[in-house]
C-alpha cells in the first residue's frame, strides 16, 4: 500500500494540525484495513503495528508492509534491534513466536483456551506474559515467563495487567482493573529474587461514594527508565450509571526508594500509556472527557500538550530505541468516515 494520500477537506486539517507540532502522518488506511490496536518499535528500521483481525504491518525503514503470515496476532512485544514476541490466539494452545535471527520460531504456550493480556521482554532468553486460561472454575488469571528454553508458570500474588523493565534485574508490573477489581484497587508489583511481591503505593485520596456511582483509581501503564526513575500512570473516574466519567490524571513516580504521587493532576483527564520519549522524559497517549485525545509531554519537569486533530483516539505509543524518533496509531472519525492512522515525530 501508498504511503498517506490526502482525501478530504477534514483529513487535511487534521494532517496539518500533526504538522504544526512536529507530529505527522505516516499511513492512512480506511475502516477495512483492521484497527490499529498498538505499536512498537526495535530500531529505526524495525517497527510493528498490531491490526485488529490482519496481519502485522512491518516497518523496514522505507514503508510499511504486511508481516506475519496468515495468523493475526493480537499482542506483540518488542525486545531490541530485530527481536520481538507475538502472541496469536488458539483453541488448544497460546502460540508464543520469537523473533529473532531474521526469522520467527515458534514457543507454545500448551495451556488450552489461553489469552494472553500483557507481555515484556527483556532479551532473547527473557520474555514475561500474563493473561487468563481456562480453569476448574472457568477462566484464571496465570502468568509465564520463558528462560529460553521453555515456559513456567509462575505465582503473582495479583492478576497483572502490564510489564516495564529497565534491565532484566528492573522489572515491575501493574495488576489495575479498574471497575471490575473487587475494592476498584491498583497495585504495582516488583519482580524481586524471591519473586513478585506487591510494592507499597501511596493512599490516593478518592471522591466520596455517592447513590448514583462509585469512584476509583485506575492505572494503564507502567514506564521504567532506570532503577531510580519509574512512572505509573492512570486516572481517577466513575460510574455514574452505564456511563464511565473521567475525574482527574494519576500519576506516581518511583525515586528509586517510594512511590509518590505527583501534583500534576490535569481535571478530566486520563493517561492511557507512557513512553520514554529517547531523551529522559516521557510522551503519553492522554484522553480528554469528551474532547479528543492529545499527546502530552513529561520533559525536565514540565507537562505541555499537542493536538493531534479532531474525533482522534490514541490506540498505540511507542519510542524507537536508542533515538527520539517515535510512533503512534490512532482511528478518527470525520464526518462520519473512520480511519486508520500510523503518526511519527519529530
Amino acid at each position: 500500500m501508498k504511503h498517506i494520500v490526502l482525501l478530504g477537506a477534514a483529513l487535511s486539517t487534521l494532517v496539518t494540525g500533526v504538522q504544526d507540532a512536529g507530529w505527522r502522518v505516516a499511513r492512512t488506511a480506511d475502516s477495512t484495513s483492521g484497527g490499529y490496536a498498538d505499536v512498537g518499535a526495535t530500531g529505526p528500521e524495525d517497527a510493528w503495528v498490531v491490526r485488529t483481525g490482519l496481519p502485522l504491518l512491518r516497518w523496514n525503514g522505507k514503508t510499511w508492509r504486511e508481516s506475519g503470515g496468515t495468523a493475526v496476532p493480537y499482542l506483540v512485544t518488542a525486545t531490541g534491534p530485530g527481536e520481538a514476541w507475538q502472541f496469536v490466539e488458539s483453541p488448544a494452545r497460546l502460540d508464543a513466536r520469537h523473533r529473532h535471527g531474521g526469522k520467527w520460531h515458534e514457543h507454545p504456550i500448551a495451556v488450552q483456551g489461553t489469552h494472553a493480556v500483557a507481555a515484556l521482554a527483556t532479551g532473547p532468553s527473557d520474555c514475561w506474559v500474563s493473561g487468563l486460561r481456562l480453569g476448574a472454575r472457568g477462566m484464571e488469571d496465570a502468568v509465564w515467563h520463558w528462560s529460553g528454553k521453555g515456559w513456567t508458570e509462575v505465582h503473582t500474588p495479583l492478576p497483572i495487567t502490564d510489564f516495564a523493565a529497565s534491565s532484566p534485574a528492573d522489572v515491575w508490573a501493574l495488576s489495575s482493573l479498574g471497575a471490575q477489581s473487587a475494592g476498584h484497587a491498583a497495585a504495582i508489583l516488583r519482580l524481586t529474587k524471591a519473586g513478585w511481591r506487591q510494592a507499597p503505593v501511596p493512599s490516593i485520596s478518592l471522591p466520596g461514594r455517592s447513590r448514583a456511582g462509585d469512584a476509583y483509581a485506575e492505572l494503564h501503564d507502567i514506564v521504567a527508565l532506570g532503577p531510580r526513575e519509574a512512572y505509573a500512570v492512570g486516572g481517577i473516574s466513575f460510574i455514574l450509571g452505564e456511563e464511565r466519567i473521567v475525574r482527574e490524571a494519576l500519576v506516581l513516580r518511583w525515586n528509586g526508594k517510594a512511590w509518590l504521587r505527583l501534583p500534576h493532576r490535569p481535571a478530566e483527564t486520563a493517561y492511557t500509556a507512557a513512553v520514554p520519549d529517547g531523551a529522559g522524559g516521557l510522551w503519553l497517549a492522554t484522553r480528554r472527557q469528551d474532547r479528543p485525545d492529545v499527546l502530552t509531554r513529561y520533559t525536565s519537569g514540565r507537562w505541555t500538550q499537542t493536538a493531534i486533530g479532531k474525533n482522534v483516539t490514541v490506540t498505540g505509543l511507542a519510542n524507537v530505541p536508542g533515538t527520539r524518533k517515535m510512533w503512534a496509531t490512532a482511528e478518527t472519525d470525520e464526518a462520519g468516515v473512520a480511519r486508520q492512522l500510523i503518526l511519527t515525530y519529530p
